[in-house]
């Protein structure tokens, strides 16, 4: 019923309809309207096929409730279809000389050409989407290819490897390496002793080069130059053997893979003494992508967008504060120090985040001065560097918590293991169970009570037992202290509109006025401050009620205005007004009126004090005029009478 024409899988278009997976009037309607597509029409001793992948998932969804897969059902694998004759690797391996000048055997030059060439299809395969489902897909391919190639006669000459693991560590040599990881060190007497001085700096700075030769084509550059210099003869693994001693490994391996693949391999560590930490001695934090699937009003109807900012207390591995929000921003990293302190009550003695631009923005370096216990101290990571504990704890708490729930899409930027794929078949298949935004706070409280319920395998008690431990070492936080702590000052001025103070905070925008004791619209704060540039101060969790504004003296100090509330929103539709909004809505529609009038007053008091008005103006400028610029000396004296100045 299936089988593959020009390599696609294929069904016999009548076993559908015959199975009962679709009716045949439905199956005809479905290829006249281009939905499913035919690879061979019947007739003739010719059975009618379609395209497997072309049928719909609903019918697909029915074939493998019968207990049928498609790919598995079809056995004629011929893996000899994808192997073509090498005829650079038959030259290589004719060409190889050994370190004692002798070429290779005649029998393992063939026997190493097979190997090239097999080699080359099991690439093939791997990196070609269509021929990897002949092969069972992703999933089942490198079985299936060690099976087939176990199949093939005796007379193609090849390593028979004992498991996938070890076939796919020879896949990976042959393609770092090329030809040369295929030839058997027995055949090899790997002398590193003549790469020394000229020879030596030559190979490894060709190696360190960032094309990143392979050990083959640094080879040919050396034969290329080998004999102008006066050079002994090398074999490329003499060459593969220098490269690979920890001496040369390490300037190479800095140059070619970077400063991140040496530090792995390389960089030295420090072994932190843990006996005498004791409970908030040392708080850290770190965000990354949440690995869980939501529901979401989009086109596929689900996502992951959320990132997830934790505080650790290193020394109990617990969880002391959280937030989840679709940024890491500096408003999520407050949420969650914010939780810590309220649920621990107390400081760390140390603090420590990484350098993302939270962080070490001017507004959370304030607030990280002063969270430490006294003599206690904070600081970032170093890029790179393998110091962060909560890096580390992240990792296990994304592996062993998580990656568990059924809608986990295991795809941590952090977390990057073999066994960490999700079945993304079942997620869209029941997509429509998938949690909402709104209650990810919910399950995400549920999965941080079971890690901190939790311990490690060699630890006695649980990470909140362990955290609720006595200790000499704690220096209390009072309400007072948190009150002034968790506010937030904008590192820019903002200007007091007409209209009001808007503030912008992890992309939404609010609107405070200033009100007076009354609740009326303080007329005397916007006399003095409309226009003006302010200072303003927030808690992230009361955005939607007050701020507080300050202005700066002229020694840079702030001083404090005044609370601005979240403006007041009024009804003009009659029948929706509740309570007394109509008349909250005339008294705030009157202080435009009321501002006029009172400027007004202002602006006539000033005249009757100064003499200056409009009148005045026109009368000197019509007299300037008539004397062309010239007054007499007695009308020039009448008018300076009436001026300004000369009324002091």
């Amino acid at each position: 019923m299936f089988e593959y024409q020009h390599n696609k899988l294929c069904v016999v278009s009548s076993w559908l309809y015959s199975e009962g997976i679709m009716t045949e009037s439905n199956y005809k309607y479905l290829c006249s309207a281009g939905k499913m597509k035919k690879v061979t029409i019947g007739g003739n001793g010719r059975k009618a096929l379609v395209a497997y992948e072309s049928i719909p998932d609903r019918f697909k969804k029915i074939i493998r409730e019968k207990g049928i897969d498609p790919y598995a059902s079809v056995k004629n694998i011929v893996f000899g279809d994808y192997m073509e004759w090498d005829h650079k690797a038959e030259q290589y391996f004719r060409d190889y000389l050994l370190d004692n000048g002798l070429h290779l055997p005649e029998e393992k030059q063939k026997e190493y050409t097979h190997q090239a060439i097999m080699f080359n299809a099991v690439k093939h395969i791997a990196t070609n989407v269509v021929v990897q489902k002949r092969f069972g897909g992703k999933k089942q391919m490198w079985e299936r290819m060690l099976e087939a190639i176990s199949n093939l006669p005796e007379t193609w000459m090849h390593t028979r490897y004992k498991n996938v693991v070890s076939f796919k560590r020879a896949i990976q040599k042959y393609e770092h390496d090329g030809y040369g990881a295929i030839v058997s060190g027995k055949w090899l007497n790997s002398n590193p002793s003549k790469i020394v001085e000229d020879v030596a700096d030559f190979i490894l700075s060709q190696y360190c080069l960032p094309v990143k030769y392979t050990i083959s084509e640094v080879l040919k550059i050396y034969e290329s130059v080998r004999e102008s210099k006066g050079w002994k003869t090398l074999s490329e693994r003499a060459i593969g053997a220098w490269l690979d001693k920890t001496e040369q490994k390490r300037i190479w391996m800095l140059a070619r893979d970077g400063k991140d693949e040496y530090m792995k391999h390389f960089g030295h560590t420090v072994t932190r003494k843990r006996s005498e930490w004791f409970p908030n001695a040392w708080w850290a934090i770190d965000g990354t992508k949440l690995d869980l699937v939501h529901f979401a009003n989009n086109k596929q109807r689900m996502a992951a967008e959320l990132k997830i900012n934790v505080v650790f207390d290193v020394y109990s591995e617990k969880i002391i504060g959280w937030d989840i929000a679709y940024s890491e921003n500096h408003a999520s990293h407050f949420r969650a120090i914010k939780m810590a302190v309220n649920e621990s009550g107390c400081r760390p003695f140390l603090f420590t985040y990484d350098k993302q631009s939270g962080h070490t923005s001017n507004r959370m370096q304030n607030l990280y001065d002063k969270l430490p216990a006294k003599g206690g101290a904070h600081y970032s990571h170093k890029a790179g560097r393998k110091s962060s504990p909560a890096e580390q704890i992240f990792n296990r708490l994304q592996q062993q918590v998580i990656s568990k729930m059924w809608f986990s899409d295991k795809q941590s930027i952090k977390v990057r293991t073999a066994t960490n794929k999700p079945n993304t078949d079942f997620i869209v298949e029941y997509k429509n169970a998938l949690p909402t935004v709104d209650e990810f706070n919910k399950i995400f409280t549920a999965l941080i009570n079971k890690w901190n319920a939790g311990k490690q395998e060699d630890w006695e008690y649980s990470r909140t037992e362990m955290y609720n431990q006595e200790t000499e070492h704690r220096e209390e936080i009072n309400i007072m202290d948190q009150l002034s702590m968790f506010w937030i000052d904008e590192t820019k001025v903002k200007k007091y509109y007409a209209h009001g103070m808007p503030l912008t905070v992890e992309g939404k925008d609010y609107l405070y006025e200033v009100y007076d004791e009354t609740n009326n619209v303080d007329l005397n704060f916007r006399q003095k401050y409309v226009g003006e540039s302010l200072i303003v101060r927030y808690d992230p969790e009361r955005l939607d009620e007050f701020v507080g504004l300050y202005e700066l003296t002229s020694s840079g100090e702030k001083r404090f205005v005044a609370y601005a509330q979240s403006k007041r929103m009024h009804e003009s539709i009659p029948v929706l007004m509740k309570g007394n909004s109509k008349a909250l809505l005339l008294q705030d529609v009157s202080v435009r009126d009321q501002e006029l009038k009172r400027d007004h007053e202002a602006y006539e008091r000033l005249i009757q004090r100064t003499g200056i008005n409009r009148e005045s103006l026109i009368e000197e400028q019509q007299l300037m005029v008539k004397f062309q610029g010239h007054l007499p000396k007695e009308e020039q004296m009448a008018t300076d009478s009436n001026g300004f100045y000369s009324r002091f």
